[in-house]
């Protein structure tokens, strides 16, 4: 489900120990979806100060609000629909640039 501000991504049931503790859920609470925000262009602008295998995990962190040891528990699954989402924002990007550019 999406709107022009965010992305909900069904994950597998998943315990974020410090989204959990950040939020006064129980330490055993199983998150079940995540939001993602939209990529916005200082977030673009942040990456270039980055080494290319830094840049995912920092979007996926920004644009999530977990924490980088939160996101070492999400199913290999889950990772690769978050990451399919931040790819999308950013391929959307890329598109209308290329397309001004002409």
């Amino acid at each position: 489900m999406s709107d022009n501000r965010e992305v909900t991504i069904e994950i597998f049931p998943t315990v974020f120990p410090q989204l959990n503790a950040k939020n006064n859920l129980p330490a055993d609470h199983e998150t079940t979806s995540v939001v993602v925000k939209r990529l916005k262009h200082g977030h673009l602008r942040n990456l270039q100060r980055m080494g290319e295998e830094e840049q995912i995990h920092f979007l996926m962190g920004e644009l999530t609000g977990l924490s980088q040891s939160d996101l070492d528990e999400l199913d290999v699954e889950d990772s690769a629909k978050l990451s399919e989402a931040i790819f999308g924002f950013m391929k959307r990007y890329a598109q209308i640039a290329k397309e001004m550019a002409r």
